[in-house]
């Protein structure tokens, strides 16, 4: 299914979007308020540090992610000037970037004029040292489930 035959509707009580960017960047700054109660590295990546980055579309979804002093939030839209902007062509492109966890894709993007950034650069390189932290570990045990069942579907669906 591609992306652009998703209905987008606004989601007044959380805030959000059914847009698969702003989905996916609302996760991520639900993730990021768990590990600033729950990790030691991602705590020391946010202590005493206050901005705003907005990653949105030309297409006019925009969402904030707001670190002030070792509290995440995220508000959609543009509510204030972002430190940071990040910008893509569209919320597939956007997904596909993001999710792709590539700098590659980002240096690409940059170059054919679909991804376009401004403001302190230096808030690129922290997302980038967060973008580490955001996986969950995953359990041993359940790391080996995962493998046998990936493993029998690639059996049956031959995929």
């Amino acid at each position: 299914m591609k992306f652009p035959s998703i209905p987008v509707v606004k989601l007044p009580i959380v805030d959000a979007s059914t847009d698969p960017l702003d989905l996916l960047v609302y996760g991520l700054a639900l993730r990021m308020k768990q590990l600033a109660r729950t990790s030691p590295k991602f705590i020391e990546l946010i202590h005493d540090r206050q901005f705003r980055i907005q990653i949105g579309t030309d297409l006019g979804v925009a969402r904030q992610i707001i670190v002030n002093h070792g509290e995440i939030d995220t508000v959609s839209g543009d509510a204030e000037k972002a430190d940071f902007i990040l910008q893509f062509a569209d919320s597939e492109q956007g997904v596909k970037t993001l999710m792709k966890g590539d700098p590659t894709a980002f240096m690409t993007g940059m170059q054919n004029g679909t991804i376009k950034m401004e403001g302190d650069f230096s808030l690129l390189v922290w997302f980038n040292q967060v973008a580490k932290l955001i996986p969950p570990k995953i359990p041993k045990p359940v790391k080996d489930k995962i493998k046998v069942a990936r493993q029998f579907l690639k059996e049956k669906t031959g995929r």
